[in-house]
């Protein structure tokens, strides 16, 4: 059976466009999650937590809870600069590596400003 050229053309669109639609709809998608703590291990409550993508420069960030635990969902895979911010209180950013199936736990202690 032969198909015409415009029929063939129509079909070889819609099968591109269901395999573009179909692997968007299945990216992989993380969780960045963890506890702010001081350096005596007392948790910290209301730190900012800040992800920022290496390679978009994207940010997202959360507030710790009153456990010092925090939680950024749906992020892409890759690497990003994690740090907190707690009042005076900061972590020196950590590379944090997200990839296939993995969940990230984080420990920052924060330590003071430098000026």
């Amino acid at each position: 059976m032969l198909i015409k050229n415009g029929t063939f053309a129509m079909a070889m669109r819609i099968l591109l466009f269901c395999c573009v639609v179909t692997a968007s709809a299945f990216a992989q998608t993380y969780t960045l999650q963890g506890k702010v703590s001081d350096s005596a291990g007392h948790a910290v409550p209301s730190a900012t937590v800040r992800a920022k993508n290496v390679a978009t420069g994207r940010s997202f960030s959360t507030e710790t809870g009153s456990d010092g635990t925090y939680s950024i969902h749906d992020l892409a895979g890759g690497d990003y600069m994690v740090s907190a911010v707690a009042g005076e209180l900061q972590a020196p950013p950590i590379k944090v590596t997200l990839a296939a199936a993995q969940t990230t736990d984080l420990i920052v202690s924060p330590a003071p400003k430098t000026k």
